[in-house]
């Protein structure tokens, strides 16, 4: 190991010791875990009741368990033609249509609120750092490039933990609330998704960072942040409208390969050709972002 690559990983280790003092790695722990928990007991009850409406409806069997009724309808051509109008990829929806319905339900809400999560928890850390002069500190010890990819290291350590929580959650939630469900079938896949998510996390993680090196306090950083992820989510669907209506040329929508989001289809496939291909398309933007905001940086008084 050299030692800059020492340095990073120790500020890395600091980030990780400073949070479990803070406890700020607990509450971060907790809204992942508690995030997950809500959205999966709640889409189950909601599914629960639709199911025992369905159950009077059709006059199925009354002794069906939630998640049999959900499972059929799934497997149905007509609801599956419907999915694949929604989707709008072929090879995704050839994909997914093989998978657990309620597996899908948490890679939504994942997929969803990853983004948002790592802005909020973790967009504030390098602005507060500033703001409180801590940095200067540990400016002394290592380069502030090697400082800025430390601290996002560290952070998403602390991000996949909590993914994992979280998944360990959703899946306990579908194994108490969905006895007709294989647990075992169930666990792998959903950590899988969690996994998934995390990549995803991470270039929303970098440009929540990146743009953290801007800002003068961490209020206003996790707030650029949140901006940000609203822009980002909004620009493909600019792109497309300028090509279809405005008349723009078709290489704008080559802008959309630094968009997180243009690569989050590639999560979604089973390829392992599309799978690794979307996630060094992630990381490598995650790293971008980050480094662009600590090339400004670089040119500041810290």
């Amino acid at each position: 190991m050299t030692a800059a690559l020492r340095r990073i990983w120790q500020t890395a280790l600091l980030e990780w010791s400073t949070a479990v003092r803070s406890r700020r790695a607990l509450v971060l722990l907790l809204i992942y875990l508690s995030t997950s928990v809500l959205c999966m007991y709640g889409t189950v009850s909601i599914l629960g009741r639709m199911e025992s409406e369905l159950v009077s409806v059709l006059r199925l069997p009354t002794d069906a368990q939630t998640g049999v009724v959900s499972d059929t309808l799934w497997k149905a051509k007509p609801f599956q033609r419907l999915v694949r109008s929604a989707v709008g990829n072929s090879l995704v929806f050839e994909d997914i249509s093989r998978r657990h319905p309620m597996e899908l339900v948490y890679a939504w809400f994942t997929f969803l609120f990853a983004p948002m999560l790592a802005v909020f928890v973790a967009g504030g850390r390098i602005a507060d750092d500033l703001h409180s002069g801590a940095a200067r500190y540990a400016l002394v010890r290592v380069t502030r490039f090697e400082w800025s990819l430390g601290k996002y290291i560290g952070q998403a350590l602390m991000i996949g933990l909590a993914l994992a929580a979280s998944a360990l959650g959703a899946w306990t939630v579908i194994r108490c609330r969905l006895p007709t469900a294989s647990a075992t079938a169930l666990c792998v896949p959903m950590f899988g998704w969690g996994a998934k998510a995390w990549v995803y996390s991470l270039a929303w993680l970098g440009l929540a960072m990146g743009l953290s090196h801007l800002a003068g306090s961490s209020a206003k950083a996790v707030a650029l942040g949140f901006f940000a992820l609203f822009a980002f989510n909004v620009l493909p669907m600019t792109l497309k409208g300028l090509v279809e209506w405005a008349g723009a040329p078709d290489a704008i929508l080559n802008l959309e390969a630094l968009v997180p989001s243009g690569a989050e289809n590639s999560l979604w496939r089973s390829s392992f050709t599309a799978l690794a291909s979307g996630s060094l398309h992630l990381i490598l933007l995650g790293l971008l972002y980050l480094s662009a905001g600590a090339a400004v940086f670089a040119r500041r008084d810290a």
